[in-house]
């Protein structure tokens, strides 16, 4: 019995490798069109995507600063409504006129509502002449 067994094994054996020598060449062409169409797929899709991306430009977004708010200082008194920015606008002016050979490093106003005046420092140096009426 035991070699009608192992003649038999080695019979369905035989015919096992003579089936797979038989199917190799079929299953390495279905296996090789499988991996070629893989491959074509996989390349359309890669140009579908530059495609896509040529067609809608890629955006930088710069690191958005908060707008800085516009901002202004007034003096009111005695009825009058003063904005500190002309105010230093017009004793820029005053140095400038008389004093054409000076260079400003430092610029310093005060506004004296008492007295209708706004005096100016220059330089660290303060004159009589620096002063401009309100």
């Amino acid at each position: 019995m035991a070699t009608k067994r192992t003649t038999r094994a080695a019979s369905t054996a035989s015919a096992a490798k003579k089936a797979v020598r038989e199917a190799a060449p079929a299953a390495k062409e279905v296996l090789a069109a499988t991996t070629a169409t893989v491959k074509k797929a996989a390349e359309e899709a890669v140009e579908e995507v530059k495609a896509a991306a040529k067609k809608t430009p890629v955006k930088k977004t710069a690191a958005k600063k908060a707008a800085e708010p516009k901002t202004s200082v007034h003096f009111q008194y005695n009825g009058k409504d003063l904005a500190a920015k002309e105010v230093l606008a017009a004793a820029m002016e005053h140095f400038k006129e008389n004093h054409k050979d000076t260079a400003v490093r430092e610029f310093e106003l005060y506004i004296v509502a008492e007295e209708n005046a706004a005096y100016y420092v220059v330089n660290g140096e303060p004159l009589d002449d620096y002063k401009i009426l309100l």
